[in-house]
């Protein structure tokens, strides 16, 4: 898949290992490039489903956005489509990187 960044920093981070160790510490770093690696793997976003990381679809006001887990409880947040479109995920073969957040 296409992956394109909607912040500056992650996309650093996803270019820059000296700058993801110092802003996400070791393990994140490296969760959240085992997890890009899936994302730009993956032929569409159904196909997600079978990487590692519990790649999942989201609801209600994140309706649209796909989560996976890095180090708990924080999960990166991608977005495949827009909320009030009806889906069909492997048609979907472009994600755009959100954020890293704790959501819970």
């Amino acid at each position: 898949m296409k992956v394109c960044f909607d912040n500056k920093d992650l996309e650093l981070y996803a270019t820059e290992e000296r700058a993801a160790l110092k802003a996400l510490g070791k393990l994140r770093a490296k969760l959240y490039a085992k997890r890009l690696f899936s994302l730009r793997s993956a032929l569409n976003f159904e196909a997600l489903r079978q990487f590692p990381g519990n790649f999942h679809e989201l609801v209600g006001n994140r309706k649209g956005q796909w989560a996976c887990n890095l180090d708990q409880p924080y999960r990166l947040i991608s977005k495949g489509a827009e909320p009030n479109e009806s889906v069909i995920w492997s048609n979907v073969r472009e994600a755009t990187v959100l954020e890293i957040v704790d959501y819970h």
